[in-house]
């Protein structure tokens, strides 16, 4: 065989034997990389049901939050209207009790204030009645 012919095959079989040494480094890491996403995909398939799980729950959660707003909403219309009910009952109060009262209580202490000027300037009368008509003497 020639030369020529012998050196060729001789290149072709080492480019052979680099292809295959490549090839099974390349299938080795492929095995490796399959087997890391079959670790990851099972801890995504023990994830998914909790993952189920945690969303059905917050959704039972929503629904009581909703639940809950509606009743505090409610709660806050009834305590606006009891609220308006006070005001009313106040404002009631003071125009047909307190304000009638506190006229009353003016009047009261009109009348008092009156009678005690009153008093007072029959008693100082009657007094100085009762000393002019004693004769006594002033100069002692």
């Amino acid at each position: 065989m020639p030369v020529l012919v012998q050196v060729s095959i001789l290149v072709f079989t080492l480019a052979f034997v680099a292809a295959v040494v490549a090839l099974v480094r390349a299938l080795v890491q492929v095995r490796r990389t399959a087997a890391q996403a079959e670790a990851t995909l099972r801890s995504v398939e023990t994830a998914i049901p909790r993952l189920v799980a945690t969303v059905d729950q917050a959704g039972e959660v929503l629904v009581s939050v909703r639940n809950v707003t509606a009743h505090a909403e409610k709660l806050a219309g009834d305590v606006e209207h009891v609220g308006g009910k006070a005001v009313k009952l106040s404002t009631l109060f003071v125009d047909q009790v307190m304000t009638p009262t506190a006229q009353a209580a003016a009047l009261i202490t009109g009348v008092r204030t009156g009678a005690m000027y009153l008093l007072d300037g029959w008693l100082r009368r009657r007094r100085a009645a009762r000393e002019q008509t004693t004769g006594g003497n002033h100069h002692e």
